[in-house]
């Protein structure tokens, strides 16, 4: 399934702006962390650059969507189990086709981060009180978060973060911790979700996405 996608992400029958494989690996991580449960239909569009193709030559719409649902899935998991798996090592290197992988995974993990900002500024920047989260502060979670998406954006762009004063040892144990810092991107969005109030009752997990063959 991995390589089906692969080949769809490569294909020149794909609008202009579909993400690589690398980009869609962070971008569907940032989304599987689900602070708020959501359907393929908000996520898949950014995918292909902002619209679902209506029409892709040579695959089926419902096979590119199943193939999404089933890498969304995997990356889900990994969310749950506090893993991160990456296929590609993440090291810094200052030669930018060196390190250009791990550059794209950051990238689209922002843009994943970007599809819930609303959401983490709801319950962290706009002083919610009504989350039960065994007595930790919402502005310890709040500086946890910033120092997680300081670490990937300068993953995401190393030579603006060097430019800037970010120097090489600082970047080199950024990237090292990478895997350590989407772990923990996950684990706050977890707590969020499950303490989400229902008629004052916390919200019960439901993780249950429907799986999909090709």
């Amino acid at each position: 399934m991995r390589e089906f996608i692969i080949q769809l992400l490569e294909s020149s029958v794909c609008p202009q702006y579909t993400m690589n494989i690398d980009q869609l690996d962070g971008y569907l991580y940032a989304v599987a962390a689900e602070p708020q449960e959501t359907a393929p239909e908000y996520w898949m569009p950014l995918v292909f650059g902002g619209e679902i193709p209506s029409f892709i030559e040579g695959y089926s719409i419902e096979s590119v969507t199943n193939a999404l649902i089933w890498l969304y899935n995997s990356h889900r998991a990994q969310v749950l189990s506090s893993q991160c798996e990456l296929v590609f090592a993440c090291e810094y290197s200052s030669i930018k086709m060196a390190r250009i992988r791990p550059e794209q995974w950051a990238r689209g993990f922002m843009q994943g981060y970007i599809f819930w900002e609303d959401v983490w500024n709801h319950y962290l920047n706009e002083g919610q009180t009504n989350l039960n989260l065994d007595g930790i502060l919402l502005s310890s979670l709040n500086d946890d978060l910033d120092d997680i998406l300081a670490v990937i954006s300068a993953i995401a762009d190393a030579e603006y973060a060097s430019q800037i004063g970010t120097s090489a040892e600082d970047l080199v144990l950024m990237f090292n911790r990478l895997p350590e810092k989407v772990v923990e991107y996950g684990r706050i969005a977890h707590m969020i979700r499950t303490n989400q109030p229902v008629n004052g009752q916390p919200k019960k997990e439901m993780y249950e996405h429907v799986q999909f063959t090709h």
